[in-house]
């Protein structure tokens, strides 16, 4: 049960930052072999033409200027409570 109660706060949060704001988040997936969590903006996957750097371990994808997706690398660190 607390796992899962894990899973709906961080469902309540995601929905809290999504709805309202347009963003049309519709793919989450994690990597936890490269600890790599990417958010997709996109129906289907599309591939960037451009990206870039905006923190230490985040990376925006582009494709024809509009973002496409966010890369966060090291995404355990983000974990509460963890350094």
């Amino acid at each position: 049960m607390a796992e899962a109660m894990s899973y709906v706060r961080l469902a309540e949060a995601v929905s809290q930052v999504v709805v309202g704001s347009g963003l049309p988040i519709l793919r989450v997936s994690y990597d936890p072999e490269g600890d790599v969590l990417y958010v997709h903006f996109t129906e289907q996957p599309i591939a960037a033409d451009d990206s870039e750097f905006v923190g230490d371990n985040t990376v925006v994808r582009y494709r024809d200027g509009e973002v496409v997706g966010v890369t966060i690398l090291n995404a355990s660190r983000l974990k509460k409570g963890k350094e």
